[in-house]
């Protein structure tokens, strides 16, 4: 059961963490690829953070 459920969170990381990258990193200066990485290894709210707090790309 913790195993499925260790799963089930990587997976719900994975995917609000592509989301918030494709989303809102193509808009901004930070872009995609650095938008994913932080949400990826942070976590996708500080993500989420860091990418609207970057410059938008013009």
């Amino acid at each position: 059961m913790t195993e499925l459920l260790v799963v089930f969170i990587f997976i719900l990381w994975y995917v609000f963490s592509m989301i918030i990258s494709e989303n809102m990193g193509k808009k901004r200066k930070i872009g995609v690829e650095w938008s994913f990485f932080i949400c990826f290894m942070a976590s996708p709210i500080i993500g989420y953070f860091a990418t609207i707090l970057s410059k938008k790309s013009s």
